[in-house]
């Protein structure tokens, strides 16, 4: 495994972080209702892991935060934003959030340099000098300064995810989501993102993250919320959440995820 190094730079550290409050929130697609009155506070620079099985609703909350999915109901509050008021300016908000997907996104026609670079001159308006030297620091940052110039094609599955989350860093988010950002890679290149990510709590990046990494929650995470069926079962400090769940479906989740060779034979 690589090792990734935090480079002290301009625009490679939060300004200041932004909190995320979650008030009841609903969202159904049809009659299928995915989030069942959800609460939930992210205090600035906090990490909070989101874990369950799937379907539990933990990418749909994650999509409702930076409004890729409109609740039905419920409100969403983000740094000075309210994101559910109809008549917020969503572009403005979402300057303030950064997302990593579970797949990477990357524009395949273009470099990594200019995959960081297009939304900052796009969007930020940042001259092209300024923007690439942005662009190279977030890539120096996770690691990947020398392989600005690869294409998509050119970089497996890890690299190309250290990009993603280059990309979102050379935006200056006050926020980071992360969508199971390891699950679409291969096992040995798990560890470098996860040392991105690591590397980013410690800075004290406000990070809303969905993960089957036990591991990582653990360490990493100030909270760890457990999510079934739309709903909170349980959330608290990590070490008590996964280290000693108080409810019956947390214990049986984590025990099949923490013991996958364990199989009951029913009679």
């Amino acid at each position: 495994m690589n090792d990734v190094v935090i480079h002290s730079r301009n625009h490679t550290g939060p300004a200041h972080a932004a909190g995320v409050s979650i008030t009841e929130l609903r969202k159904s697609y049809g009659s299928n209702e995915v989030l069942k009155g959800i609460s939930l506070d992210v205090k600035p620079g906090e990490v909070v892991c989101l874990v369950g099985p799937s379907g539990s609703g933990k990418s749909t909350l994650l999509r409702c935060v930076n409004l890729l999915e409109q609740p039905n109901e419920g409100t969403i509050h983000v740094g000075g934003f309210e994101a559910t008021d109809l008549d917020v300016d969503i572009d403005k908000m979402r300057r303030k959030v950064g997302m990593v997907f579970q797949q990477f996104n990357l524009f395949p026609h273009l470099s990594a340099l200019q995959n960081c670079t297009i939304a900052q001159t796009k969007v930020l308006k940042r001259p092209q000098a300024e923007a690439e030297s942005v662009a190279r620091a977030n890539l120096d940052r996770v690691g990947l300064g020398h392989l600005a110039d690869r294409f998509p094609d050119q970089l497996s599955g890890g690299p190309q995810q250290r990009v993603a989350i280059a990309r979102a860093l050379s935006m200056d988010p006050e926020l980071m989501l992360f969508d199971e950002p390891t699950s679409a890679l291969d096992p040995e290149t798990v560890g470098d993102v996860l040392s991105v990510m690591r590397n980013l709590a410690k800075e004290g990046m406000t990070m809303l993250v969905v993960t089957h990494e036990m591991a990582f929650a653990r360490e990493v995470a100030d909270r760890v919320v457990f999510m079934d069926g739309g709903v909170v079962v349980e959330e608290g400090v990590a070490e008590r959440v996964i280290g000693a769940p108080t409810q019956a479906r947390t214990k049986e989740f984590l025990r099949r995820v923490l013991d996958p060779t364990h199989i009951e034979i029913s009679e």
